[in-house]
């Protein structure tokens, strides 16, 4: 499976206009590379109890933690230039059912909501949010392996 990694930081110099600056990056690799099939927005979640202890999801697999995972994925009422969002959906449960079937636990319940956050780019777009701001960068990193894992399953059926 062929990858066009943007590192480009898009919540610099604030998180506000943060998605009007990574849809303009994500256009641009669209407009250049015609057989993009899939646009996946991942980052880590940020998330607190009650008295704002920061939460750290995990799962264990082959003996090591890992942090789970949540994947979103919006859907239009008609006012958000969202057509594609039926694709969008079954490609998230696909991926979702897919992480379940090969990592038992990997994931957290599948976000779905009245939102875009840019998926509206393509039928094949997600955002991803690997673990949390309170889980270590080794947890995040053995998540990532495993769902491209996943990902390429999905990606061959």
């Amino acid at each position: 499976v062929g990858v066009v990694h943007a590192v480009t930081q898009h919540d610099s110099p604030s998180y506000d206009g943060a998605y009007d600056r990574s849809y303009n990056t994500i256009m641009q690799y669209l407009d250049r590379y015609k057989e993009i099939k899939v646009v996946l927005d991942i980052h880590r979640d940020s998330m607190t109890q009650d008295d704002m202890t920061k939460l750290k999801p995990t799962f264990t697999h082959n003996g090591k933690k890992a942090a789970q995972i949540m994947i979103m994925t919006g859907h239009d009422d008609g006012d958000n230039e969202f057509p594609m969002w039926e694709s969008n959906l079954n490609f998230a449960l696909k991926l979702q059912q897919t992480c379940e079937s090969m990592y038992s636990g990997m994931t957290r319940p599948l976000n779905f909501g009245d939102f875009t956050y840019n998926m509206n780019v393509n039928s094949g777009s997600l955002l991803i949010e690997v673990g949390t701001d309170a889980n270590t960068l080794s947890e995040a990193v053995r998540s990532g392996e495993m769902l491209g894992n996943a990902l390429s399953q999905v990606l061959q059926k």
